[in-house]
């Protein structure tokens, strides 16, 4: 079940769906990007794509992604997606919880690695 609410939620982000985005979403939903220091929360986000979408700029691209590995607590109620990117040195980990319904919790784009082992 986890797998098709994040396809859901993925494919609502690229075609700029900030309201279904918001379904899949928890009310406290943030994205960080570790490297700039920046934490963005859903409201600002929501506006960004909105604006993007009416302006027909809204073109994000799609990651090259080598791996993704689902990390579930022994409840089942937890799961830290973590998606390693192909040509970056570079991850991304998606925290999930799980109550009547999966929402993502946290959205994170790890700092640069030096190399792929480390």
């Amino acid at each position: 079940q986890l797998e098709q609410t994040r396809d859901h939620w993925v494919n609502a982000f690229f075609t700029g769906n900030y309201e279904v985005l918001a379904q899949f979403e928890d009310a406290h939903f943030k994205v960080i990007y570790e490297k700039e220091g920046i934490t963005e929360t859903s409201v600002t986000r929501y506006e960004k794509i909105a604006h993007a979408v009416k302006n027909g700029v809204w073109k994000p691209q799609k990651p090259e992604i080598l791996s993704e590995e689902f990390e579930f607590d022994r409840e089942q109620t937890h799961c830290k997606v973590t998606l390693e990117l192909e040509n970056e040195f570079r991850q991304i980990q998606e925290l999930w919880f799980y109550e009547s319904d999966w929402k993502i919790v946290e959205l994170r784009f790890c700092k640069m690695r030096k190399t792929k082992d480390t």
